[in-house]
């Protein structure tokens, strides 16, 4: 004798999609992955800190050798000496490095193809530059802050057996210092804009490198009575010559004028590759 088992009771539920939304701090973290898995970046960061602190400490070296002769020392003096900016020469090495770090931050992402991969993440693509500029600037201010910092101690103990050192209290020291890690973030953000605006890491850095170093030369020659001294002053890696330094000079903008011209070329810089990442194809 067989008996018959019921039919098992199935539910059936309505389907309903899972809505997943792109929220600026989710892009943030996701930028802040990328930043630190690229090789290249993390090596380049690297380099830049001990470009900075390492310059300043062989430049402070030098100029504590030179002072030991009266020669030296004369001359040292004629050219007003500054015993900051000799410890922070390195300062000036690491805004080439730190432009390129800008730059490979977003060009490498074209030259792999990873871009797309963002622009369908955040279609408006005004998201994926702002969470980029937001992790670029945080990790290229504590890096270079820790670096100069590192090099004006290291630097003014080996200016300080010569009793040529300075310390942070005196007039000017500590806006100095931050002067050259407001240069060393802006410039990196400059190098993100023309990342952006190029989109190849050769191209993008190789114009850097001629903003900050090249051009700046062939300026010089450029006579007064044609705006040759206005030009100079204005000009990108100029404005914020008396902002990174304590002694000042009258060849160039006051330190806030200068800080203030500067700001605004890395906002037209940046927003020149964000419209161009907005209004181009990937």
């Amino acid at each position: 004798m067989s008996t018959t088992q019921p039919a098992p009771q199935v539910q059936h539920r309505q389907f309903q999609a899972t809505e997943f939304r792109v929220t600026f701090p989710g892009l943030v973290r996701s930028e802040w992955i990328k930043f630190w898995s690229v090789r290249s970046v993390v090596v380049t960061m690297a380099v830049s800190f001990v470009a900075i602190v390492g310059i300043g400490v062989l430049t402070s070296l030098a100029t504590r050798a030179a002072f030991s002769s009266a020669e030296g020392a004369q001359a040292m003096a004629a050219q007003g000496f500054d015993g900051v900016a000799a410890s922070l020469t390195g300062a000036q090495m690491g805004t080439l490095i730190v432009a390129a770090v800008g730059v490979i931050v977003i060009a490498g992402e074209f030259s792999t193809g990873m871009i797309r991969t963002s622009v369908v993440t955040a279609p408006r693509r005004l998201g994926i530059i702002a969470a980029k500029a937001v992790v670029l600037a945080v990790n290229v201010a504590v890096v270079t802050a820790v670096a100069v910092l590192l090099a004006f101690l290291l630097g003014q103990a080996v200016l300080n057996t010569q009793d040529l050192g300075a310390s942070l209290g005196d007039d000017g020291v500590v806006r100095a210092l931050l002067g050259n890690v407001a240069m060393l973030v802006g410039v990196s953000l400059a190098g993100l804009g023309v990342g952006a605006l190029i989109r190849n890491a050769a191209g993008g850095i190789c114009t850097v490198v001629a903003a900050i170093f090249v051009v700046p030369l062939l300026l010089m020659p450029i006579p007064e009575s044609w705006g040759g001294d206005h030009i100079r002053e204005f000009w990108f890696s100029n404005t914020v010559t008396n902002a990174t330094m304590v002694t000042q000079s009258d060849s160039y903008l006051s330190a806030g004028a200068g800080f203030g011209m500067f700001v605004v070329w890395v906002a037209v810089l940046l927003g020149l590759g964000t419209l161009a990442l907005r209004s181009r194809d990937v």
